[in-house]
């Protein structure tokens, strides 16, 4: 009897994993492109924004990341101006995010190999930013508002 309800256990615990494991067949087209030991594997996302409603009198900053950096790292901004950035991750294996805290600017998280677009206003007093990725500690960037 003992035999006969391990093998019943053992035999369910299979079943289990195996039915399972069928996940990965069914992941779609846009997050394929992940790397599969990437946490975004499973993620869906759209791998070119669209420009988003009310970016017509944007400025446009062209954002790129890389595995090390993110180019330009430097940027000089009016204060108050409508930002359109466009964002692209060259970094195929990894994500990266974007955001200040002191400038208002909400975190922006760019997956291996997409480019998003997103619309910000700068802050209406001058200074200084620094907006970073909380991902990779070592890519920073400047803001500074005149």
């Amino acid at each position: 009897m003992r035999n006969w309800f391990l093998f019943s256990v053992l035999l369910a615990l299979l079943i289990t994993i195996t039915a399972c494991g069928s996940d990965k067949e069914k992941s779609s087209a846009t997050a394929s492109t992940a790397a599969a030991s990437s946490p975004t594997a499973a993620v869906e996302y759209t791998k070119d924004e669209p420009i988003p409603a009310g970016a017509e009198d944007a400025r446009v900053i062209e954002l790129d990341f890389t595995p090390e950096t993110i180019l330009p790292n430097t940027v000089n901004i009016k204060a108050g101006e409508k930002i359109l950035f466009v964002i692209k991750n060259t970094d195929e294996d990894g994500e990266h995010n974007f955001l200040s805290s002191t400038a208002d600017l909400p975190e922006i998280l760019v997956y291996g190999g997409q480019t998003v677009r997103r619309l910000w206003t700068a802050p209406g007093e001058p200074g200084v930013h620094e907006p970073l990725c909380t991902l990779h500690p070592w890519i920073k960037m400047t803001f500074i508002v005149e």
